[in-house]
């Protein structure tokens, strides 16, 4: 299993989508993406509900107002 760290602070949709989904699709099965972002309907909406539609499982957490880190990990 790797783990990769991505930040994507300072993007905004729908780039924050767009490279997460392009980083996503190079890790193997198991393997955990672990991205910091700060825009909130990224993190909070867009990101989540695109990677569960996409098979894969996602914690998020809040690291400090406005600074969310997702987990995902691929399935």
């Amino acid at each position: 299993m790797t783990e990769k760290e991505l930040d994507i602070t300072r993007k905004v949709c729908p780039y924050c989508l767009m490279i997460v989904r392009k980083e996503i699709a190079k890790l193997s099965t198991g393997d955990v993406l672990k991205v910091k972002c700060d825009h909130p309907p990224a993190a909070t909406d867009t990101i989540p509900y695109n990677m569960k539609k996409e098979g894969n499982d996602l914690a998020t957490t809040l690291l400090e107002p406005g600074l969310w880190e997702l987990k995902i990990t691929k399935k």
